[in-house]
């Protein structure tokens, strides 16, 4: 067990440089899509493109159905007992369960958005919609392939392929000199994630051991589906918390320019959640096999080393985003840089939350979903509640600050409560 901790550990520390090099350059490709776009739609129209992506990211994260998050959880126990059918038997039932929400959504989310007029009368949101499945299997399938101890493999496909292959449609896009749109731009996001359905599919059929793609599925439908629950519940609230800012002040906002503001203030400001979102898959899946050997140890040793090389990452980001703030979103045009101080705001939150990211899974996985469940509940419906007379009176910044108040609280608290709960399993 010693020596199975100790290449772990090796095999971490190699693949967290890794993790870390591809998000930088998967938030480079993103940031420079988003200029691409932004630029050439002006604030005006850039709105339309960034409600699309918003709206399709929540539905994408529901379509998922959890089993992603869960797999995490319990394909490394699976094989830890050496119970290669129940291991299939989960993997086929993620993939069917994932395309039929998925294309139900896309469907019922297509017809409604083509047959409305108004706030949601934004045909780039019905383009994307029409990708959702494959927005849906890349995040399910390469939450499995991040099980399989192939983190790096799933992080090129989701960090690297997936927004490269979006920014290079949309420069192809602009130099075939069509005219660019929302709705051209949500064709190019749409590509990018078919590419990387190909990608994944591909990966999780060669990470998978052979053990579990030659055994007969042993399918435990009701147990998984009581399981999920709260998996995709947190995941869907998350995903809301960070998405829906976008979409009330689409309906709130004085103007569209305080949308597209907003967006790219958001998006950069949550920059060093994408450190967290990379690397956490890959914590996630020891600390499930490290909470089955009770080896506490272990768990404190991958807790301190995750706190000084990611606090390090997040004051060089903060201090990046304090002096410099104004010259990144004036890449976007000049009429971004209104958003500097809902930047500021939004960056502070992200950093809490980023540096105890890991604290809600550790709580689910000590059997603490309820409690995980109501805080987050309780922080969206702050947030909600906030960002509409916020976001009415003070435009972007009010967005910011009615996101980042519930965020840093509900954060921190959980924090706390995880220390608790390891005492007391140390004492136990």
């Amino acid at each position: 067990m010693a020596n199975d901790l100790a290449n772990m550990r090796r095999i971490q520390r190699r693949q967290k440089v890794w993790l870390l090099v591809f998000s930088m350059l998967s938030f480079a490709l993103s940031y420079a899509t988003a200029i691409v776009l932004a630029r050439g739609l002006g604030a005006d129209g850039y709105d339309n493109y960034a409600v699309a992506v918003s709206f399709a990211a929540i539905l994408a994260t529901l379509a998922e159905m959890g089993t992603g998050k869960y797999a995490l959880r319990i394909m490394p126990a699976y094989s830890e007992r050496h119970d290669w059918s129940a291991a299939r038997g989960y993997l086929r039932f993620s993939m069917r369960w994932t395309l039929i929400a998925s294309l139900s959504l896309a469907i019922i989310g297509a017809v409604w958005e083509y047959s409305r007029d108004g706030v949601f009368g934004n045909y780039a949101l019905g383009v994307v919609l029409l990708f959702l499945p494959a927005m849906a299997w890349v995040g399910a399938g390469s939450e499995f392939v991040t099980a399989n101890q192939a983190a790096i493999r799933s992080g090129f496909v989701t960090r690297l392929l997936v927004p490269g292959v979006t920014l290079l449609l949309a420069l192809l896009w602009i130099e075939s000199r069509f005219t660019l749109t929302a709705t051209s731009g949500g064709i190019c996001y749409g590509l990018g994630w078919l590419a990387g359905v190909i990608a994944v599919y591909c990966l999780v059929l060669r990470t998978t051991r052979k053990e579990i793609l030659n055994a007969t599925p042993v399918f435990k439908n009701s147990e998984w589906l009581k399981s999920i629950w709260p998996f995709l519940y947190f995941a869907l609230l998350i995903s809301v918390l960070a998405k829906i800012g976008v979409i009330i002040l689409e309906v709130v906002a004085q103007n569209e320019a305080i949308v597209s503001i907003y967006s790219v203030a958001a998006e950069t400001g949550m920059f060093i959640g994408i450190v967290a979102k990379s690397t956490d898959k890959l914590y996630l899946s020891n600390v499930s096999t490290l909470l089955e050997r009770r080896d506490l140890d272990g768990l404190k040793h991958l807790a301190r080393v995750r706190w000084l090389w990611i606090g390090s990452i997040t004051l060089l980001f903060l201090s990046a985003t304090f002096f410099f703030g104004k010259q990144i979103l004036a890449m976007f045009g000049e009429e971004f840089v209104e958003g500097y101080a809902a930047l500021c705001v939004v960056a502070v939150s992200s950093s809490v939350w980023t540096m105890n990211s890991l604290t809600p899974a550790f709580l689910k996985y000590l059997h603490r979903q309820k409690l995980v469940v109501i805080t987050t509940t309780l922080t969206v419906l702050i947030h909600v509640l906030f960002c509409v007379p916020l976001g009415y009176w003070f435009g972007a910044t009010g967005a910011a600050v009615s996101y980042a108040i519930p965020v840093i609280g509900m954060y921190l608290m959980m924090a706390v409560l995880a220390r608790q709960e390891l005492t007391r399993i140390s004492a136990d």
